[in-house]
């Protein structure tokens, strides 16, 4: 029998029987937004999802439907990116936990691929956790792969960067056809006036000290790449990914020790 564990993919019957398994449930947010010339608008949604399901593989967890159309407002220039409200996210995400809880699933753990829903997300895990509802995490993917770069000897660009050597890698991994290394090529965020250091999207560096100057990505990156593409490969990929799934593992093993405890108001 093939193992169900997309929520969509399973009758209400079945979702009841595994129900009784589990209490804990992935749920995987990325976008859509501009991923450079040789990369897919979906890319965070694409990483999302797949590593949801590598991580519920072979286990008790469920995977909640992708949440693919998030908030990439700086990434608007760039023509195919969707974005919804801030606001608009993260009400999305609170009905979908208040159904997951209402059924039974309260143990929440985000597979999250794109920083843009970070405070959406932290948002929604605050209000459940102070209502005793749910037990609520994230795993932010390029975030973690930023950080595991450097014991991956493999790799040249030792940080994650937009559109760069990890992100390509990854979908050389997953979706080598969807990629097309003819059209990738480097490129660094350049700041707009000389006295400051471009770090990112939002992030400058000024005098040595690190600010924010918020500008739209067309304004820093022509291409939408704000890095090295260039030597990526698929078994690169294959490496972060089984760096992910084995951490997410277990981290959702010690997540889930965490209790759920109805709260008292204090004073």
């Amino acid at each position: 029998m093939v193992e169900k564990k997309l929520l969509e993919e399973m009758s209400w019957t079945e979702f009841v029987e595994a129900r009784k398994e589990t209490d804990t449930v992935l749920i995987p947010t990325g976008s859509v937004e501009v991923e450079g010339y040789h990369l897919p608008l979906g890319v965070d949604s694409i990483v999302a999802l797949e590593v949801a399901k590598r991580v519920a593989a072979g286990t008790k967890l469920l995977v909640a439907p992708l949440v693919s159309v998030t908030y990439s407002e700086w990434h608007m220039g760039f023509p195919g990116t969707l974005s919804i409200r801030l606001s608009t996210l993260t009400q999305v995400l609170r009905e979908i936990c208040d159904g997951l809880v209402e059924h039974g699933l309260r143990r929440i753990m985000f597979i999250n691929s794109h920083v843009g829903n970070d405070p959406a997300i932290m948002e929604v895990a605050h209000e459940l956790v102070r209502r005793s509802a749910a037990r609520v995490g994230m795993v932010n993917l390029w975030g973690t792969a930023n950080q595991m770069g450097k014991d991956i000897p493999e790799l040249k660009e030792k940080v994650f960067l937009h559109a760069g050597e990890i992100m390509t890698s990854v979908m050389l991994a997953l979706r080598p056809e969807l990629v097309d290394m003819t059209k990738a090529q480097k490129e660094y965020v350049k700041a707009r006036i000389d006295s400051f250091v471009q770090k990112g999207s939002p992030q400058v560096t000024f005098k040595g000290i690190s600010a924010y100057a918020y500008h739209l990505s067309d304004e820093v990156t022509k291409s939408g790449v704000m890095g090295d593409p260039m030597a990526a490969t698929k078994e690169k990929g294959e490496k972060i990914l089984s760096l992910w799934v084995d951490f997410i593992r277990d981290y959702v093993r010690e997540f889930q020790k965490l209790p759920i405890e109805a709260r008292t108001v204090s004073g």
